[in-house]
């Protein structure tokens, strides 16, 4: 489940998801900023997954 998790935590880079993609010209977003943003919630969401996988899904 871990790895599943992994797969669809795509926050940092503006290629990971299509409608990243979207925004990404249209709204002249650059790396920086997805970098920025991503980061925080990048670093949140391994947490919550590190803490909360093996609770949900023990052995």
């Amino acid at each position: 489940m871990a790895v599943a998790y992994g797969a669809s935590a795509c926050f940092l880079i503006p290629f990971g998801y299509q409608t990243h993609l979207m925004v990404y010209s249209p709204g002249r977003y650059r790396l920086q900023d997805y970098v920025k943003t991503g980061l925080p919630v990048s670093l949140a969401y391994s947490a919550g997954v590190l803490i909360l996988v093996p609770l949900v899904f023990p052995f």
